[in-house]
């Protein structure tokens, strides 16, 4: 556990060792600074957030224990009430995440990248610039979502083993550009290509064609007509 020493510049403010503040960061009351975090100028910590916390791992679990690292918070980069952010994680300059949000080791969220509230992002998830995601996101371990990508809210990106195979497959990949409508699930071993869109609630058990269209469950190609239907509804 990191040693930690009350700091005058926030109310209940506790800072670790080797933390950077640059000038203009603001921050709300009750946060918690642990070793090796640095924030770059202009950065917003909201009230009861918690940066660079080192987690233990269970016992029985199959990833590496967290290696720590320094964190970055990255200039104008926003986080919201009562977050946490794992040691290792960078967000970019501009970036914005919301309320209760959960970050783990090895995260990087791109400029201009934005997370909704109530989200858990995975340990060594990549975010890419202007990502939007929506409330209650919830990414695996190690997936990939690239440039200017939309997520709905609730949307699940899924790592490891299906329920029907004890193969551990590889993590998602949503590719620069997609779109993934509310409450959409992606399984693992999933790529989504370039510009292709997925309907909300769809599940998604193959992989996407670039500027493809799917919907449903199993998610499938949207004919012509069905589009236009759509459309009409």
């Amino acid at each position: 556990m990191a040693s930690l020493s009350p700091s005058d510049l926030a109310p209940n403010l506790l800072v670790g060792g080797e933390v950077e503040i640059a000038d203009g960061v603001e921050i709300g009351a009750n946060v918690v600074i642990h070793d090796a975090v640095r924030l770059e100028q202009g950065a917003r910590i909201d009230t009861g957030a918690v940066l660079g916390r080192i987690t233990a791992p269970n016992r029985r679990s199959r990833s590496s224990a967290p290696g720590g690292g320094p964190t970055l918070i990255g200039a104008h980069a926003s986080i919201g009430a009562h977050s946490l952010i794992n040691a290792g994680a960078t967000l970019g300059r501009h970036s914005l995440l919301g309320d209760l949000c959960i970050i783990r080791d090895g995260v990087e969220l791109g400029v201009d990248a934005v997370v909704g509230s109530q989200c858990g992002i995975a340990r060594d998830v990549r975010i890419g610039d202007r990502t939007r995601m929506q409330n209650q996101c919830v990414v695996g371990p190690g997936a990939v979502i690239e440039e200017d990508c939309f997520l709905g809210p609730g949307v699940q990106l899924l790592t490891g083993r299906t329920m029907n195979g004890s193969e551990r497959r590889p993590p998602p990949m949503l590719r620069r550009g997609c779109q993934v409508g509310a409450g959409a699930k992606i399984m693992p071993g999933v790529e989504v290509g370039e510009g292709a869109v997925v309907g909300a609630g769809a599940v998604v058990t193959a992989d996407v064609g670039p500027g493809t269209t799917v919907r449903g469950v199993p998610a499938r190609a949207e004919t012509a007509g069905l589009a236009e239907v759509a459309q009409l509804g």
